[in-house]
């Protein structure tokens, strides 16, 4: 378990994470906010959404590829 410490807003967080997802994530994370230490909550919302709809279009994508596959 690796652990992950970080200031959004005001409030400090530890985080902690396991395997191979601390690697993935860190490399997420210093995508998104190039390595910062002290996010802002109106950033953090920002990426939350982006990471959402981001998902919301991969399932559209899977979708698509299960109904191609069905058609087969």
């Amino acid at each position: 378990m690796s652990k992950l410490s970080l200031q959004v807003g005001t409030k400090d967080f530890d985080i902690n994470l396991e395997g191979d997802f601390y690697d993935f994530f860190i490399e997420d994370f210093s995508e998104v906010f190039k390595d910062k230490k002290n996010i802002e909550i109106k950033e953090l919302l920002r990426a939350y959404v982006q990471k959402s709809y981001d998902e919301y279009k991969n399932r559209l994508e899977i979708k698509k590829v299960f109904e191609r596959i069905d058609e087969v």
